[in-house]
């Protein structure tokens, strides 16, 4: 049986880790000399002595969603709201459209200054510009 690999997906997670941050990224598995829908797909996101990873998936792009899902799933919106991953549910309605993830908000993207995967300059940086404890 051969797993169809949803390449979009995998490029839209890598985008959205670079997006908020990240020094790194990775998509592996951890099993050798298995049908590739077991070879246990994770995917990795570092972000300064951090890594946030999700694992034991049946292929890299559902590892990738599962990154991307965990990035999003109670993460702030550069809008100031919560990110929404379904439309029945509050906050800046996220989706996946082609290679990216995009937000229904048409707000600017925040710069931040400090290292790549620096949480602290990423914190401070969203607290000028949004506002809050995020």
């Amino acid at each position: 049986m051969s797993v169809e690999i949803y390449v979009d997906a995998v490029l839209a997670c890598m985008d959205l880790v670079g997006r908020a941050g990240a020094s790194g990224f990775e998509i592996g598995f951890i099993r050798d000399d298995v049908p590739i829908e077991e070879a246990g797909w994770y995917a990795l996101a570092t972000y300064r002595g951090t890594r946030i990873m999700t694992g034991e998936h049946r292929s890299p792009s559902t590892a990738a969603m599962a990154l991307a899902e965990r990035l999003l799933r109670g993460a702030a919106c550069r809008c100031g709201k919560l990110v929404a991953l379904s439309d029945d549910a509050s906050g800046c309605r996220w989706q996946l459209m082609g290679k990216e993830w995009k937000p229904s908000c048409e707000a600017p993207s925040i710069p931040v200054g400090g290292e790549r995967g620096d949480y602290s300059a990423i914190t401070a940086a969203y607290r000028e510009h949004v506002g809050g404890e995020r």
